[in-house]
């Protein structure tokens, strides 16, 4: 990261509705679930997300709320990895098992159809966590991303000490026969504060693996009643 961004990165910290994107730049990365997020676009109604949605006829117009939810993922790549679920399996799994039922809880109770195997007109879901992070915010922020250690060491240096959970998780939706590629999003979600001097848990991500279950489900509800 260009170090001349760190005064525009501490403004987003301590003034956090100054209107700063809650996201990296979409050139800065690609998604682990192999979709670039080259041409993902902010989601106007969830301020730490951003989606993308196939060019074309309306989702709606050709498929109905059927899901094939993929067993869910944590995907090992080149992001912090700071709450360690890389080298702890029982917090991993813990984790997984959650997003999976949380998942399924959000687009049921929602009126989705869930199934085992590919119909007509049905989509396949897949989930991933792709990114933890344990990093000081401004107890005023509703939401960011923690784009690099410059931010907290920023933070430190401001005042600002309390450390939080960070899941950075991403989801993609394809035609469930064809494998076509119609829905993208990727998303943040803070959970418990940390002490220092406490491993982090499973418990302490149930809260943000609630709101990221939400959030996606509220997002595909308004893709699928787009014109």
């Amino acid at each position: 990261m260009n170090i001349r961004r760190t005064p525009l990165l501490a403004g987003c910290l301590i003034l956090a509705l100054a209107g700063c994107s809650n996201l990296p730049k979409a050139q800065d990365y690609s998604t682990s679930l192999s979709e670039s997020q080259s041409e993902m676009i902010q989601d106007p109604q969830w301020s730490a997300g951003r989606v993308w949605v196939r060019p074309g006829p309306p989702i709606a117009s050709q498929y109905g709320k059927t899901l094939i939810l993929d067993k869910v993922e944590y995907i090992a790549g080149d992001r912090p990895d700071d709450l360690g679920m890389k080298a702890d399996p029982a917090l991993r799994e813990k984790a997984l098992a959650y997003l999976n039922s949380a998942v399924r809880r959000e687009f049921e109770q929602a009126g989705y159809t869930l199934v085992d195997t590919p119909r007509p007109r049905a989509l396949r879901l897949r989930v991933a966590i792709t990114g933890t992070f344990k990093n000081d915010r401004d107890p005023r922020a509703m939401e960011y991303i923690p784009i690099g250690y410059v931010i907290g060491q920023t933070a430190r240096a401001a005042g600002y000490r309390d450390q939080s959970a960070r899941l950075l998780i991403e989801a993609s939706v394809r035609d469930a026969a064809t494998g076509e590629l119609l829905i993208a999003s990727v998303g943040s979600v803070t959970g418990n504060n940390l002490p220092a001097d406490q491993k982090p848990t499973a418990e302490d991500v149930r809260n943000a693996i609630d709101d990221w279950a939400r959030q996606l489900r509220q997002q595909y509800d308004r893709i699928w009643t787009a014109p």
